[in-house]
């Protein structure tokens, strides 16, 4: 069942994450809404706006988060639908935000790639929307072509067959980990300035592009399925219809298995950037971590060549250096982490001094 995206339905309440976005006037306990009714303006220029992904009652509005309780005989204000196809590329931009649809990429100088792959382990929606949705992704390509139209389509896989109809150029790149992550699918694609997404983007985009109403599902990895899963899904339920129950020692990780966070409440909502859903059990077992050994394992399995031994130099009785000059460019792709024989705790040193 890992190539066929499924539907997720196994909810009564969601919990919608704000994220910074301020409530629309009149929302209180209560207030009946209808599925895809504008919820929440984002206050970022490269946020969607919050959609009702249910009809519903409102059970809390939060500074946090808006509580709704599906139902599906709640009428609120329904949406209608969005005429995107004669925008220019500026209003087509903004329409889309109003939508839904992150805008999260600067513009591109002369390409935008397109990256097929899963970008980090534990990820598993590029095979099934490949598979199964290829009309929506080739959508997405049109999509794309509207809102850059001079720069070049790049799609980045691992082999030609099933490409979608709208793609400019075709380049083979690498498979394993961290290269398949989108900065790295630019790196080896040798495209300095280019716009990147992933599948799971182009797919929201394409489906904006062939209906013109909000977004109310988001594409995630649970247990190794894919789904479609409505924004402020709460980890609780989703684990529960996995037959997935954490246990003491476990943790619970949303996103992928090295870039991912671990979730500390799991009735708290995921936000529609959340890629996966992971149990990970007795998280904390293991060998405890020894002191740096010089050996240069992290230098080499880094892909930006950071010196990242230096920062436990004082392990061996040398002055540290400033993690946060060493870490700068960091991707935070945990590949020193995975190669460290010592077990230090390398990725979560480079988060705290990243971009100090």
């Amino acid at each position: 069942m890992a190539d066929v995206v499924k539907d997720w339905a196994a909810f009564e309440v969601l919990a919608l994450p704000l994220a910074g976005a301020e409530p629309v006037r009149g929302l209180g306990r209560g207030r009946p809404v209808s599925a895809g009714e504008l919820l929440a303006r984002a206050s970022g220029p490269d946020r969607g706006h919050l959609h009702a992904p249910v009809a519903g009652f409102l059970e809390a509005v939060r500074a946090e988060e808006i509580i709704i309780r599906q139902d599906e005989a709640a009428v609120g204000e329904p949406p209608q639908p969005a005429v995107l196809g004669d925008l220019p590329p500026t209003e087509l931009a903004r329409a889309l935000r109003e939508l839904g649809l992150d805008l999260a990429t600067p513009m591109p100088e002369a390409a935008f790639l397109v990256s097929a792959l899963d970008p980090e382990p534990g990820l598993a929606f590029a095979k099934p929307l490949l598979a199964e949705h290829r009309e929506t992704l080739a959508a997405g390509l049109i999509a794309l072509r509207r809102l850059f139209p001079e720069a070049r389509l790049v799609w980045a896989g691992v082999r030609p067959e099933g490409v979608p109809p709208g793609a400019d150029e075709f380049r083979r790149v690498r498979a394993d980990y961290p290269w398949t992550l989108p900065a790295l699918v630019g790196k080896t694609v040798g495209r300095s300035g280019a716009g990147t997404t992933d599948l799971r983007r182009l797919f929201d985009l394409g489906r904006l592009w062939r209906t013109g109403l909000p977004l109310r599902r988001m594409v995630l990895t649970l247990g190794g399925a894919t789904y479609f899963v409505p924004p402020g899904a709460r980890p609780v339920d989703l684990l529960a219809s996995a037959h997935l129950e954490p246990r003491p020692g476990d943790a619970v990780v949303a996103g992928g298995l090295i870039q991912g966070r671990t979730l500390a409440r799991l009735t708290r909502g995921l936000g529609r950037e959340t890629a996966g859903l992971h149990l990970v059990r007795q998280a904390g077992v293991g060998p405890k971590a020894g002191p740096c050994r010089r050996c240069g394992d992290c230098f080499r399995a880094c892909p930006e060549a950071l010196p990242i031994a230096d920062f436990f130099a004082r392990d061996q009785g040398r002055e540290p250096a400033d993690g946060a000059e060493i870490f700068k460019d960091c991707l935070e792709c945990g590949a020193c982490a995975l190669a460290c024989p010592a077990r230090r705790p390398l990725l979560a040193w480079a988060r705290l001094h990243h971009k100090k």
